[in-house]
């Protein structure tokens, strides 16, 4: 395979993200990435399109990927409000994007804004394939696409990105097994789909939508925001803002799996809604804050104490019978001048008992703000609890 520069990546993925209705050279069918196909006729590649289900007379554009060249080889639009398209396509290493506004599942009403949504898939020659574009296959698809154009098959490089998509968003859901590739999962248990990975795509759906819902009435934000943030997460193998991370495990609580389930019904007639409420009780336990957190100033040690997970405040002595060593998780800790906690002074991760003490002189004088959290092996952050204190 044609090795090509990181700049060159970059012009590709700029192709990639401002697909729209320009004109471009048609595609080759000779050549292409190895490990994809190449060459045939044309034939159908139909799928729907999600964040909630699209609505008609969106957009729909296919790329074909060339090596380091890309270009539009079809477009069609959104054919119902259930985000249905289909278009005739050359085979090959394709990137499906697809424009437009739609159905928001926690609140029942149309999106005024338009998002983008991505998927890449492997179209084989002469055969019908289906596909689902939704918001895992667009955050996967920028690194599937790097990882390709680095010299991984198609399937080790989606199987990869995926894995990095999932360990993300791990911080709000913790380790949710899934089976099938992100481009196989539906809102609906439509045929041929599972519905335990149907309800891990809807609950992401959801969960995105609750958060940006919420987070635009203090300020300007958008689904794009959102989508934008966290696909930059991934291609950086970065970890989830502060920012993002509250208002995706806030957004956690208000999720109410009953609505949302009746609101998709309203839509998709007839058809069995993914089960949102098992994933949303296997995730909300883990996003419980510490409880009980309590300090104390330990007079003899001119030292802060700190207590959480107990029953018993840090001022009892009997406390430290309750001292356990945590297992499956650890603590992460942090003392601050600063409310934001923008400059720690004490900044912990690991942590493994649920009793801290720290001696006042390496704190300075004044308020201080303390704050602790559980981290999960499994990738899981909990909500923060925090507390102030002052410093002698």
């Amino acid at each position: 395979m044609k090795k090509i520069t990181q700049l060159t990546f970059f012009l590709l993925v700029a192709l990639l993200l401002s697909c729209g209705g320009e004109s471009y050279p048609a595609a080759s069918n000779e050549g292409g990435i190895s490990g994809t196909g190449n060459g045939g006729s044309k034939s159908s590649l139909s799928g729907s399109a999600y964040k909630g289900p699209f609505i008609q007379d969106g957009e729909v554009n296919v790329i074909s990927i060339e090596g380091d060249n890309g270009s539009v080889i079809a477009n069609s639009q959104i054919r119902d409000n259930l985000g249905d398209f289909i278009l005739e396509v050359e085979p090959g290493l394709l990137s499906v994007s697809a424009t437009g506004r739609f159905y928001d599942e926690t609140e029942a009403t149309y999106s005024e804004e338009s998002v983008t949504l991505k998927a890449l898939v492997n179209k084989d020659p002469e055969q019908q394939a289906t596909i689902l574009v939704n918001a895992l296959t667009l955050l996967s698809h920028d690194l599937a696409v790097e990882l390709i154009i680095q010299g991984n098959s198609y399937e080790q490089a989606t199987a990869d990105a995926q894995s990095r998509v999932k360990t993300v968003l791990a911080a709000v859901t913790g380790d949710i097994p899934t089976s099938q590739p992100f481009i196989n999962m539906n809102i609906i248990n439509s045929p041929g789909t599972t519905p335990e990975d149907n309800a891990y795509s809807l609950y992401i759906s959801s969960l995105f939508t609750e958060a940006v819902n919420e987070r635009s009435i203090e300020e300007p934000y958008t689904m794009t925001t959102l989508l934008n943030t966290l696909r930059a997460d991934v291609i950086n193998n970065d970890p989830i803002d502060d920012a993002t991370l509250l208002s995706l495990q806030e957004a956690n609580g208000r999720l109410n799996a009953a609505s949302i389930q009746q609101n998709l019904e309203a839509v998709f007639i007839g058809e069995t809604i993914a089960p949102i409420g098992d994933v949303i009780e296997t995730v909300s336990p883990g996003l419980v804050p510490p409880s009980n957190l309590t300090t104390s100033v330990n007079t003899t040690g001119d030292a802060q104490q700190f207590c959480f997970d107990m029953t018993v405040e840090c001022s009892n002595p009997e406390h430290k019978a309750e001292i356990i060593t945590a297992v499956g998780y650890a603590y992460d800790l942090q003392i601050d001048d600063n409310a934001d906690f923008s400059s720690p002074i004490v900044n912990l991760t690991g942590w493994q008992r649920n009793f801290f003490d720290t001696e006042h002189a390496s704190l300075g004088s004044g308020t201080r703000y303390f704050r602790v959290r559980k981290s999960y092996d499994d990738g899981q952050l909990s909500l923060w609890a925090q507390t102030d204190f002052v410093v002698p």
